[in-house]
């Protein structure tokens, strides 16, 4: 065999391998997004479930998984967390994944939240945002969220039921849309987080 035979084949498969590593070509489960914004807005800093302080700081270097609910929710919700724990589970619950849950009911308050999101796993960060401040996430996002109905003091609401993926610079990459499939987010999660 010729010399430039053999450097002509070791190119050709150093080649091959960057091409089948090259993440661009890895089909995703998620609906991918290109935001140019960060998720919260420049100067929101609200209080979580785990800080005080609560910014897009807290979502830098890690992939956030973000649910938007509420407490009160009869079925969506909770079905959605259970899944969520499921996934942190079988991920071993991953220092470079957080599940962060956003309640649009104004009356939820950062004590109900907090009781809620850790009956589920008592890793996940629950968040209370002022109505102003909801209501123009809810415009950044595109999340569908609205006031259906009230039964004495508790109110019900139609909302979007969508995950969303949040990267490590706290940006969106995507959103996994109902019906929420465990498998394949935890096929997702498994490349992008390690």
């Amino acid at each position: 065999m010729n010399k430039s035979y053999i450097i002509y084949a070791l190119a050709l498969i150093l080649l091959v391998a960057i091409f089948i590593s090259d993440e661009s070509n890895v089909d995703s489960n998620f609906t991918k997004m290109h935001s140019e914004s960060m998720f919260l807005g420049d100067e929101v800093t609200v209080r979580s479930t785990k800080s005080d302080s609560f910014n897009n700081q807290s979502l830098k270097d890690k992939i956030t998984m973000v649910f938007f609910g509420y407490t009160s929710c009869p079925d969506f919700c909770p079905d959605t967390l259970a899944r969520a724990d499921k996934i942190f589970k079988t991920l071993g619950n991953s220092n470079e994944l957080q599940l962060l849950f956003i309640s649009i009911d104004p009356k939820d308050e950062l004590k109900t939240i907090k009781k809620y999101v850790e009956y589920f796993n008592k890793d996940f960060i629950g968040l209370s945002i002022k109505d102003n401040e909801i209501k123009e996430l809810v415009k950044n996002t595109g999340i569908y969220a609205k006031k259906s109905s009230s039964t004495g003091s508790i109110d019900f609401y139609d909302h979007t039921g969508a995950i969303f993926l949040v990267n490590k610079n706290s940006k969106i990459m995507g959103l996994y849309t109902p019906p929420i499939k465990e498998e394949l987010i935890i096929s997702d999660l498994k490349r992008i987080v390690n």
